[in-house]
């Protein structure tokens, strides 16, 4: 039996299944009496302070290889006395007559709806982290106890509905093989962390809790997706074969970490990293990053009930200057808004949010949010090489706008003698279809570019990626997004700037020798992708890529596209395109190509 999920950690882990049931709490409700109120509320506050104890306690045990996500703990401690779950809940006690566990049930019920209305998936994924915290308050208030796994007695395969990052973090290398969960992404916080601590994952199978029975011998293939239920001897040695590949080449390929990028005849271009926490520096420098591409600053408000101060900004942008420095960290403002939530900020229901209110709009419409943001930048921008990144233009008249409000905050620097880098470089994301028309008149007002992708794709083609109905439509190479991309460089150059690209197509190999053949001067991308990419860039000729993109571009359908660059990537990397088994292993574990599709 074959079960298909999503390859969250990339690797091939063979074993024996565990079942972890962490689910097996009954939340059952139960009236209480007038008398019982303030008791019922003690116990609440009691389990509350005793999952603080727990988290700190994880921190200071957290081993130092994965202290750089130690922000995913210090989030789930501000969760636990978030108003909207720890004051609601005391309320609902009391208004209802209710015991704590149903009402914390009600109020996660209340929230997961809330959430299940947001578009952007990351955003929305990270209903995943309260639910930690709301099954780490149940347990303490049922008197369960939390698994053990170093008590393993042997290595063992572990199958779970899902995992909490709490979980993960105390998989011990030698006891835990890989895992699979039921439900997941790879974005989620359990899918970092087992890449982080190199074990094999898939996520999002769907039923393996139920389709698997514990001690029965499974193949967890990372790369593909796939969870292998009782496989033959010829399958396993088929498996074993390949695990022992992947373990090669993955040594071959980290040592391209911290060589320079630059093909066979000479064309340099920069690797740079996406991030949004500090925590992760440690990981860009580690993988030969020259630099943060974006940093994603929504999480500094979404962690927060309340909009984050001014000093807070700062500090966190400081820090990231000077960890990063000499290297340059690029920042881009607040993108967040309609789809998305800060519950400071007051916004009215959009019939369609992903094109309303939103990223550089929203910034505009609250100025003070937007000036603050700004100031703060400006300030890190004294201690480090710091750009500046707005992002959803459109057209001339917001450039102008922004560099009003960026006037104003450098002169109320300036009036205050605050140091801050008075030539600070500004660029825009390129990922409207409007942008891309304009790219020749708005390269003359910035000084780089950086093409968003994901939205850029989004836009053009008129997909809603997250819509089952026709999420499958999403084509980063048909034959107008390449067209585009290639206008969008060819303005860069022309006004003589620089032209990134930060979405995920920067970081998908498959894509790379059209970027390289276009003539794309950065890729920024997750970090674990860097090394393959590096790899691939110093095996190959920019020529030999410019005569594909040429090609490319000619071609009418995303299929004509798709069939001649596979033949392009299975002939010049035989090592990372498989060609025998129709697919190939990406070093990040992202999806897996058949040459006949």
């Amino acid at each position: 039996m074959i079960l298909k999920g999503v390859g969250a950690s990339p690797g091939i882990g063979i074993g024996p299944a565990f079942l972890f049931d962490n689910l097996k709490i009954k939340v059952l409700k139960k009236q209480i009496g007038e008398g019982e109120i303030e008791q019922e509320k003690r116990r609440f506050v009691r389990a509350v302070c005793d999952a603080e104890k727990q988290i700190n306690q994880l921190l200071i045990e957290i081993p130092d290889e994965l202290r750089r996500h130690s922000g995913i703990f210090k989030t789930h401690l501000l969760m636990l006395r978030d108003p909207m779950v720890y004051d609601r809940t005391l309320k609902l006690i009391s208004d209802e007559r209710i015991n704590a566990e149903w009402a914390l049930s009600k109020i996660l019920d209340h929230v997961r709806r809330l959430f299940a209305q947001i578009k952007d998936q990351y955003i929305r994924e990270r209903i995943e982290d309260l639910e930690y915290v709301v099954r780490r308050i149940q347990n303490l208030l049922s008197g369960n106890p939390s698994m053990d796994f170093s008590q393993l007695e042997k290595p063992v395969v572990l199958v779970a509905h899902d995992l909490s990052p709490a979980d993960t973090i105390q998989m011990s290398k030698g006891k835990v093989l890989a895992f699979v969960t039921d439900v997941g992404s790879r974005t989620s916080h359990t899918a970092i962390l087992g890449r982080s601590l190199g074990l094999p994952a898939v996520v999002g199978t769907g039923d393996a809790m139920s389709s698997i029975a514990s001690g029965e011998s499974l193949i967890v293939d990372g790369l593909a997706g796939n969870v292998i239920v009782n496989p033959d001897s010829r399958l396993l040695k088929v498996y074993r074969d390949k695990q022992q590949h992947y373990i090669r080449y993955q040594l071959e390929v980290i040592q391209h970490s911290n060589f320079p990028a630059e093909t066979l005849d000479g064309f340099r271009v920069k690797i740079k990293a996406n991030i949004e926490f500090l925590e992760e520096i440690p990981s860009v420098i580690q993988h030969g990053a020259e630099g943060v591409g974006l940093y994603r600053s929504e999480y500094l408000y979404l962690a927060h009930r309340d909009l984050p101060g001014d000093e807070e900004l700062f500090h966190t942008y400081k820090e990231v200057a000077e960890r990063l420095s000499p290297y340059p960290a690029t920042i881009r403002t607040l993108d967040i808004g309609g789809d998305k939530f800060i519950s400071s900020v007051s916004l009215g229901d959009e019939i369609n949010p992903a094109l309303g209110l939103r990223a550089i709009r929203l910034c505009l419409k609250e100025s003070e949010l937007f000036r603050a943001q700004l100031k703060a930048i400006l300030r890190a921008s004294a201690y480090g090489n710091v750009k500046i990144l707005f992002p959803l233009i459109s057209g001339k008249s917001e450039i102008v706008e922004v560099r009003r409000h960026l006037e104003q905050a450098k002169e109320e620097l300036r009036r205050g003698g605050i140091p801050f880098d008075e030539g600070i470089n500004i660029g825009i994301m390129i990922e409207v279809p409007t942008a891309v028309v304009m790219a020749d008149s708005l390269a003359r007002e910035v000084d780089f570019f950086s093409i968003g992708t994901n939205d850029l794709i989004q836009y053009s083609l008129a997909i809603d990626r997250v819509n089952e109905y026709v999420a499958h439509l999403y084509e980063p190479l048909h034959p107008g997004v390449l067209r585009m991309i290639q206008r969008t460089v060819m303005a860069a150059h022309e006004a003589g700037i620089e032209a990134a690209m930060c979405g995920e197509m920067a970081g998908e190999a498959m894509y790379l020798p059209v970027l390289l053949g276009i003539g794309i001067d950065e890729l920024s991308m997750n970090c674990l992708a860097i090394p393959k990419i590096k790899r691939m860039i110093r095996q190959t000729r920019q020529e030999d890529c410019r005569s594909l993109a040429q090609r490319l571009l000619e071609a009418s359908t995303a299929y004509e596209i798709r069939k001649e660059l596979l033949e392009f990537l299975v002939s010049n990397f035989p090592e990372d395109f498989d060609s025998t088994q129709g697919m190939y292993p990406d070093f990040a574990g992202r999806d897996v190509y058949p040459l006949n599709s």
